[in-house]
């Protein structure tokens, strides 16, 4: 009698971990009531795209285009599998989402082949302007802050309420302005 209920046991065990959907880093889905749901890709995504901020005003490249990939599969993969609570956003948002993640996962993927700095430094205009979009979406209010360089005519993200200018790097680092929370 203990045989087959250890093994009705494992079997159960072992459909609920095959079930359960499991995100980007590990982290497990939610399925979070409207407008209390969870930023769960944005916070990763979020955590890779503020790596690559800092790497660029800290004038580095190291590591920035695998965190652009990761940018890159992780819209991939909301877009082909969207889900409202993992996305963060309130349901209303839905279609504006679904435009902006090509967008995320296009302009990663060209960030993710930057040679130099110069090229990556271009190219992080347009992928910050999708994660802004995409940010501005977001249900929760832990997000990162929008700053910007008049200089270069454009914003970011970062944490914190320092300039560090990924634009301008050593150059200019305290160039710009947070101008949302």
């Amino acid at each position: 009698m203990f045989f087959p209920k250890m093994l009705l046991a494992t079997v159960v065990i072992m459909a609920t971990i095959q079930t359960t959907p499991v995100l980007a880093h590990g982290e497990e889905h939610s399925h979070g009531s409207k407008g209390h749901a969870k930023p769960v890709v944005f916070k990763t995504m979020s955590a890779d795209y503020l790596a690559i901020q800092t790497s660029l005003a800290g004038d580095s490249l190291k590591k920035a285009n695998s965190h652009a990939e990761a940018i890159a599969r992780a819209a991939i993969e909301l877009s082909e599998e969207f889900d409202v609570a993992s996305a963060g956003i309130d349901e209303k948002d839905t279609a504006a989402m679904l435009k902006i993640l090509p967008e995320i996962s296009e302009t990663a993927a060209k960030f993710s082949e930057a040679k130099d700095i110069a090229e990556a430094r271009k190219l992080f205009g347009p992928l910050s302007s999708a994660m802004i979009s995409y940010r501005n979406l977001i249900v929760d209010d832990d997000v990162p802050n929008v700053a910007y360089c008049p200089m270069v005519k454009q914003s970011w993200l970062q944490n914190g309420k320092k300039i560090a200018n990924p634009y301008y790097g050593a150059k200019m680092l305290r160039c710009g302005e947070i101008v949302s929370k």
